[in-house]
């Protein structure tokens, strides 16, 4: 089955390298700041007033995609070819309507990373570096100009991405809700976009949060908000799945229990009838047992273990924010 490159994004972000690229590449990125800072002669203000984690924050969110987009990428390719088979399609067949729902057109591509790019030179006007360091200054809107628009061109390609999995869940699917191994992939995918998510606040937190903020209301709201952010995306991001095995699991009742009131209305009239009502006992139970464990089956693609994770996932920001206060306190500069 060959997937091909449906976005501007995949070539970017996906495309396989050599992992000496990829480490050079980061290398480059981080040490950017500092020599932008040095050619300004503030090298040494920034390690002492500390304003060199900001300088690292764009950067950092970068890199993080970079790196991070690869393994999205492949987990989604995952769910894709663990669906495959319980198709009516070829491989040919399923993979053309993969592409087709995957592509994503170069100019809107275009578009989103130009605003995310404007947003950025809105905010770096709030930067705080005066025309005294031309240099770190002019970095500073590069920079954020960039981070911005690969934000926004992530959240974009991210969302287009879904529907991908909807384009599956249209097709004709053989499903069996007592074999959800398959869709467990969806759940695994869905809980990767939450980390990530958690993983890019985190970032956020330790290179531009200040001190001053544990104690600030509004703080403790944007982390409460990040935390119901973080549980949205895991849920909305697999609720069309859930929506087919629910669907599925309804029908599978709805055709069970008719057995159940047919057997007992026939039971009934023999008993009624005074006729022998053979197995009919035995068929009834049978059918009572089979029904509560089509409802005992989950039509949520997630586990226990996913669950776990999820919320061990939303106090990682928090406590990153907390070990870095503790080693200003240390060490402190």
């Amino acid at each position: 089955m060959a997937l091909t490159y449906s976005s501007w994004f995949d070539r970017v972000f996906n495309r396989k390298r050599p992992i000496w690229v990829v480490l050079l590449v980061c290398l480059l990125f981080l040490l950017l700041p500092f020599g932008i800072a040095f050619l300004d002669g503030l090298l040494n203000k920034a390690f002492r007033q500390g304003f060199w984690r900001v300088l690292v924050l764009p950067p950092a969110i970068i890199i993080y995609i970079y790196l991070i987009s690869p393994l999205i990428a492949s987990v989604g390719e995952h769910v894709i070819r663990s669906l495959q088979p319980y198709t009516s399609l070829d491989a040919e067949s399923y993979a053309a309507v993969i592409n087709s729902a995957s592509y994503i057109r170069p100019l809107h591509e275009v578009l989103v990373l130009c605003v995310g790019i404007i947003l950025g030179v809105l905010s770096a006007q709030a930067g705080g570096f005066t025309q005294q360091m031309p240099t770190l200054r002019a970095y500073w809107f590069v920079a954020s100009s960039l981070m911005y628009g690969v934000l926004l061109w992530t959240i974009f390609v991210s969302v287009a991405s879904t529907r991908v999995n909807a384009a599956m869940l249209r097709l004709p699917l053989k499903i069996d809700l007592f074999n959800q191994a398959p869709f467990e992939a969806v759940g695994r995918q869905s809980l990767l976009l939450a980390l990530v998510f958690v993983g890019g606040i985190t970032i956020s937190i330790l290179f531009s949060m200040r001190k001053e903020s544990l104690l600030s209301p509004s703080v403790w709201v944007g982390y409460l908000v990040m935390i119901l952010v973080t549980v949205l995306i895991f849920f909305l991001s697999m609720y069309p799945t859930h929506r087919v095995l629910a669907q599925v699991k309804k029908s599978e009742l709805d055709l069970v229990q008719k057995q159940i009131y047919k057997s007992f209305r026939e039971l009934l009239r023999r008993v009624d009838e005074n006729q022998s009502i053979e197995d009919l006992p035995t068929q009834i139970n049978t059918l009572t047992l089979y029904e509560q464990r089509i409802q005992a089956m989950r039509s949520w693609p997630y586990n226990t273990s996913m669950l776990r994770t999820l919320f061990f996932s939303v106090i990682v920001p928090l406590a990153t924010f907390l070990a870095r206060r503790i080693g200003e306190m240390v060490f402190p500069q």
